[in-house]
């Protein structure tokens, strides 16, 4: 399945997208743990503190805080 990963910096109501990233995965969770290794890998302009997950006709599918942890989802 294909995902789209966006991580964002937020400041009071404003968002700032920091990058935005294709990623196969089997399912959402697996899309968590690659969003994980993103987080740690990715040489951004500044850390984030959001992350989206999407599916690729763009229906949200996780949104919360970019840590580098994410919940344990039952599927």
């Amino acid at each position: 399945m294909n995902f789209v990963i966006e991580f964002y910096r937020s400041r009071d109501a404003d968002e700032a997208m920091l990058d935005r990233v294709p990623l196969e995965a089997p399912n959402l969770r697996a899309a968590l743990h690659g969003a994980s290794a993103l987080f740690h890998t990715l040489a951004m302009p500044q850390i984030p503190d959001r992350l989206r997950i999407s599916d690729e006709s763009g229906c949200e599918l996780y949104a919360g805080p970019a840590d580098g942890t994410y919940p344990t989802l039952d599927e």
